[in-house]
Parts: C-alpha cells; structure tokens; sequence
C-alpha cells in the first residue's frame, strides 16, 4: 500500500465519515501494555495485551490511530480496492490544509499560554502587594522608583460594615503602592479609630478585590498587556455571573431539596452550608447569616452535625434499618427529573457569563458543587434515591452518607446549647403510625401461626 493512502487511512485530521468506503479496509494489528499499535511483526511491539484484524473505521474508533507505531504504521494493512484508492487519493489533497490549520492552532494555542502565565505572573505579583507581603511591596516599589508619583483612583463597591454596597472608590499611590479607600455614602467605611488617630484601613472581598487587583496592575505591569488580555474583565465578568445566578435563582424556585435541613436554633432561619477550603483551616461548617441580639453571628461545624445526626438515628431506628426504604421518602421522579433539568440549566447560566472569573475560587467551588449535584441526580434517576443514598444495603446511623441524612432527617436546631435532631419516623407522625402498624400487624400474625402452631401440637400431645 503506497505511502499516502495509510497517512490518509491513520490521519487523525480527518473524521470517520469522510473515509466513505475506506472504513471497510482491513488492518492486522497488536497493541501493547502501554497501549500502542503495533504490526504484529513489529520489533517494538514489546509484549501484546490484544489485537486482532478488523476494519479502519472501527480501529480509528478504538483511537488506535492516534497512538500507533511511526516505525510500522500501527499495523499491516490489506491493500484497497481501486475506488478506496481513489477515495484515499481525494481525501489527501485535504491534508496538506488542515495540516496548516492544525499547526496554526497550535501556535496560536502555545501564544496564548505564554499570555497566561505572564498574566498569572502579574496576577501574582498585584496580589502580594494587596496581601501586603512587605518584602514583595518593597520589590516592586524599587521597580517604580524612576517612575512620576501619581495617585491613580477606581470606581467599586463599598465592602464595609453591614454589606453597605454604595459605590466607592479605590486610590493608589504609584510611587508607595499605598491604598486607600472611600465610600461614598459613609465615610466611617474604610477607616477606624487606631490609638487615637484615624487611619484607613478597608476590608475586599470579590468583585471589590478584583477591581483593587486591576489598579494595582496598572501601577506595575508596565507596558506588559498580557493581565488586560487575560484577567481585564475578571471584575465585571464576576458581577455578571453573580447577577445571571442570582436572577436564575429567583426565577426558578428548586423544585426539590438534597440537603439536610439545618436550622438555626435562635432565629429559626435556614442555616447557609460553607464547604470546607482546601490547604486552609476553615472547616466545613453551617452558619446563620443574620447577627443576633448579643452582637454574634451563629456558626455550627458540619462534623459536630453530622455526629449528632448519626447517634439520632442509631437510637430512633435501632432493630428497624428497614424503615429507612419507607416510600413515603422517596421524591417523585418528575421531582427528580426537574430538578436535575434545574441544575443543567444553570450550569449553562454560569458558563455563559464566568468570563475571565472562572480563575475565581469561590465561584469555581460552587460550580464544581453544581455538577456534583447534577451528577448525583442522574444516579437517582438511574438506580432509585435508596440505592444512590446507600441505604439500601447494610445501614448503620454513623455511617449515612449526606443524601442520606437529608431523606431521614426533618430538621436540625442548632443554638448555642446544643443540636436537636427531629427525624421524619418521630412519635406521632403519619410515617411512624404506618411503620409502626405494619410492623405490630406483623409480630401479631406471627404471634398467632406460632399459637396455632402450639396448640396443634398440644392437640396431638393430648389424643
């Protein structure tokens, strides 16, 4: 078989559909363990895990030609008919463009990670001068030591006490790289009392940091463009993604929830879950958004819930793990399947608008907790709440996964004394009068065939 014809048959820049009739063309191949093909004789086939003789197309399928042997070809090929080598003639006047294309993108892709890391390098640099690591500042303020001092200003959102929100605005001296900040409904915002002086301090969070990070930027980044192109519209991209989900929220309720119902004992309101941080000491934890009257917010660590919430239910359901499968917990399926179309739907809201925020870690974490949660409806849907929750296999209270607990729990207080756990299988409630009567109609029909029993053997005992 000619040259051309087998870099036509192997070349990944064609698809399955253009090779017509040449899909049908036989190739003898082995591949070995790590997972190259190879002609079967072949002297770097090495030892052969598999192969056998079958058709291009299903051998590009396997994506055997991607990784195939440059000495053999990846296999020995049964020389085509002559339409196929017509077809193969046709096909290779195509390569030599698309080979351009291909190299065209791959330089345009190596550009654009060399942009990246010199923007994350910038990128870096702004935020050791925000986090006010002092021998970094002095670097870069020995870097602008020829430079005109200036005080460069941004507009951004007020970060102060009480989630103020008003406009503000964000300065920066460019010799000393200090910032100050001023909010424009309260001027208290960004300052406070330090022996006796006011000074200015001011607490960031995102988008305001974001915004802090791009007029630093400006300061030091010189006549390198690379951040602009990158991260230049990272603060307005987050403000877009917050937005776009937060209207997404309101306009679609969710049609069901997963997670277990924690409550704040003192205000009764739903406790917000914070997933813990990586490489960090903040814990995964509840917490109550709202401070109360003695000036304190209310948070509860998830370990301390989920001990709690284990010994209930080891102690409510002890002898009857049976009661777990109730279908009084499993949600409908048309729950199911719209709140999983939800979740889809808004996934694709938040890959519309993250832009350049999707370096952003906390919107990442919520992304990621969005596709998990996706990914666990479809387990729903496709094995049954029970299975995907574990509870149809041995059961032990300490050992419930989380959709577990959010099926068996009705809600969780938590005040500053202690954690209540109330479960759907209480005393009184329709689902435990149902378990409890099916379970004692049971004892007593057991009772009476082993009464019937006893008396016919005393019958017997007595002829």
């Amino acid at each position: 078989m000619s040259e051309s014809a087998v870099s036509v048959l192997l070349s990944p820049l064609l698809n399955s559909d253009e090779l017509g009739s040449l899909a049908e063309v036989l190739i003898t191949f082995e591949v070995n363990r790590s997972g190259r093909a190879h002609s079967p004789t072949c002297r770097r086939r090495g030892k052969s895990a598999g192969g056998g003789t079958v058709g291009i197309g299903e051998f590009r399928l396997q994506g055997h030609h991607i990784r195939a042997c440059r000495m053999c070809g990846g296999g020995d090929l049964v020389e085509p008919t002559p339409d196929q080598a017509a077809v193969a003639q046709r096909l290779a006047t195509l390569l030599p463009g698309r080979e351009e294309e291909a190299r065209r993108q791959r330089e345009s892709e190596r550009a654009a990670a060399a942009r990246r890391r010199s923007a994350d390098a910038v990128d870096k640099r702004a935020g050791n001068v925000l986090d006010e690591w002092s021998w970094r500042v002095d670097e870069e303020r020995l870097r602008l030591r020829d430079e005109p001092a200036r005080e460069l200003t941004v507009t951004t959102t007020c970060a102060g006490r009480d989630e103020c929100g008003a406009d503000a605005d964000l300065l920066i001296d460019t010799r000393t790289l200090k910032m100050r900040f001023r909010c424009h409904a309260d001027s208290a915002h960004g300052r406070r009392e330090i022996g006796g002086e006011l000074e200015d301090i001011w607490m960031y969070g995102e988008p305001t940091r974001y915004d802090a990070l791009a007029l630093i930027v400006t300061v030091i980044a010189g006549d390198d463009d690379a951040w602009k192109e990158v991260y230049g519209t990272r603060a307005q991209d987050y403000r877009s993604t917050v937005a776009a989900l937060r209207s997404f929220d309101e306009a679609n309720p969710p049609p069901l929830d997963l997670g277990v119902n924690v409550r704040c004992g003192i205000c009764d309101r739903r406790m917000s879950f914070h997933e813990a941080i990586p490489d960090s000491k903040i814990k995964a934890a509840y917490y109550c958004d709202v401070r109360h009257s003695d000036g304190r917010y209310h948070r509860v660590y998830k370990e301390e819930i989920d001990v709690a919430v284990g010994r209930h239910l080891r102690l409510e359901l002890r002898g009857r793990s049976h009661w777990v499968v109730a279908p009084e917990l499993a949600p409908e399926p048309e729950s199911v399947a719209a709140y999983a179309d939800r979740l889809a739907a808004k996934i694709q809201v938040f890959d519309r608008h993250i832009g350049a925020a999707g370096s952003d870690e906390s919107l990442g974490r919520e992304r990621a907790l969005l596709v998990s949660r996706l990914a666990q409806a479809r387990d729903i849907q496709e094995r049954g709440v029970f299975a995907a929750a574990g509870l149809d296999s041995y059961w032990h209270g300490d050992q419930t996964t989380e959709l577990g607990r959010a099926l068996l729990i009705d809600r969780v207080g938590c005040d500053r004394a202690g954690i209540d756990v109330v479960s759907h299988f209480e005393e009184g409630t329709d689902l435990y009068r149902r378990l409890r009567t099916e379970e004692l109609t049971g004892e007593i029909n057991g009772l009476r065939a082993h009464l019937s029993a006893l008396e016919e053997e005393l019958d017997e005992l007595s002829a």
